[in-house]
């Protein structure tokens, strides 16, 4: 991760103060997003998994939104979407200031 830090100061000697803004801009690289088995888990706990599932189908890269739990042989949910869906998801959840509270990120997405 890297920390880009932009400070703007205003000192007024005349009412003894002074006022600081930082801003601060994050840098996350997350790499493997999808682990061997095509699947990207956004959340996870000791009940199941959330997140999406990456399919090849004749050269061709298929996605789906999907909900499990451990103790089921199928899927709770799996519903196709398109790529987007997964840009999206993976952004909402690292805007996310609740992150972690119900289970937790996978694959280290979360900001620290």
């Amino acid at each position: 991760m890297s920390v880009d830090r932009q400070t703007d100061l205003e000192v007024d000697l005349d009412d003894n103060r002074a006022v600081a803004t930082v801003v601060e801009k994050r840098t996350l690289e997350i790499d493997d997003l999808f682990n061997d088995d095509g699947e990207l888990r956004l959340w996870q706990d000791t009940a199941g998994w959330s997140g999406y599932v990456r399919e090849t189908v004749d050269s061709e890269s298929h996605y789906y939104s999907v909900n499990t739990r451990f103790d089921e042989d199928e899927w709770i949910e799996k519903i196709r979407c398109g790529e987007q869906a997964v840009r999206d998801a993976v952004e909402t959840h690292i805007e996310d200031p609740e992150a972690g509270r119900s289970g937790r990120f996978v694959r280290r997405c979360s900001p620290p």
